[in-house]
């Protein structure tokens, strides 16, 4: 596998509490926490915390997992949490309200009162609230975009843990829809469970558009201003669900804001890094650069395997 980058050539309940020890174990994994309580639902995170001598404040990483809003769990990306933890970030996997229940913005939410969970519980599991990355992936990209670039006075914020910032300060979009207009006019199914025009159209139907298009109302290249956080992008370009182009697009419009992107392309379909697990390993190494070099976080020696 060959990555690339640039643009043109572009690249692309209750807790339970787990310490892996020794070796392999450099972390401690906290199941079934219950960030946000809806009354009727609580939805719950797992978060895997590196081990070590307790007085270090650590970035954290919120991980948002795909499934087309419609299925899937959050530990999809369990590969990543483990590998994010033992090179010294605090990851947390958080589950969410999806379709066809919970239309959009409910998702948004979601992720939104997690990262202000972390905040609010910074001092327990030794987070620094100062450097809270997002990593996303499908669907979760999409949420994992729209927490980079919008604000409070966009009106997407929720209800759940008020009080903190809902902010991140870097995000690794993977493969995430930026534009949702694709999705308006497209022919037959685009996804796996038959991710149609018209599931699109229930899925932003309830969304808070006021007068305008909802279509632009949940599409991060709507909200991208000079202030989004350095934003890095991975996508395949034989991508047929979340077309390669959409990546590339976002990409430009970013870096033409000013705003710190990268794009990472490979030569793979949709969900690649499930796959095709030697790429898998090459980006993460790609993404831990990143988070790195954003939060002048040296962390221990680069693992990916």
């Amino acid at each position: 596998m060959r990555l690339r980058q640039g643009v043109g050539s572009v690249l692309c309940g209750a807790a339970v509490l787990i310490c892996s020890w020794p070796g392999a174990a450099e972390y401690c994994t906290h199941g079934k926490l219950a960030y946000v309580d809806y009354g009727a639902r609580k939805l719950k995170m797992t978060i895997r915390s590196p081990r070590d001598d307790g007085t270090v404040l650590r970035p954290a990483v919120l991980l948002i997992h795909g499934g087309a809003w419609l299925f899937g769990t959050r530990h999809q990306l369990h590969w990543y949490g483990e590998r994010l933890a033992k090179n010294g970030f605090v990851a947390a996997a958080m589950s969410y309200r999806m379709m066809p229940r919970y239309p959009f913005p409910n998702c948004l939410y979601d992720a939104k009162a997690a990262v202000r969970w972390l905040r609010l519980h910074a001092e327990e599991y030794r987070i620094d609230p100062a450097r809270i990355a997002v990593l996303g992936n499908s669907s979760g990209g999409h949420l994992a975009a729209l927490l980079a670039t919008t604000i409070p006075s966009d009106g997407l914020e929720g209800s759940g843990n008020p009080g903190p910032s809902s902010a991140v300060q870097a995000a690794v979009v993977m493969y995430g829809v930026a534009d949702m207009s694709y999705y308006r006019h497209t022919k037959g199914y685009v996804g796996i469970g038959g991710i149609s025009d018209a599931f699109v159209k229930r899925f932003l139907a309830k969304g808070p558009t006021g007068s305008g298009d909802p279509y632009a109302a949940a599409s991060p290249v709507t909200y991208a201003r000079r202030e989004t956080c350095p934003t890095l992008l991975v996508h395949g370009t034989k991508d047929h669900f979340v077309p390669y182009a959409q990546s590339v697009a976002f990409y430009e419009q970013l870096r033409g804001l000013g705003v710190p992107t990268r794009l990472i392309t490979v030569s793979y379909g949709h969900a690649f890094d499930f796959f095709h697990h030697r790429a898998r390993a090459d980006v993460f190494l790609e993404i831990l650069s990143f988070l790195n070099e954003h939060f002048d976080h040296p962390g221990p020696a680069e693992k990916a395997k």
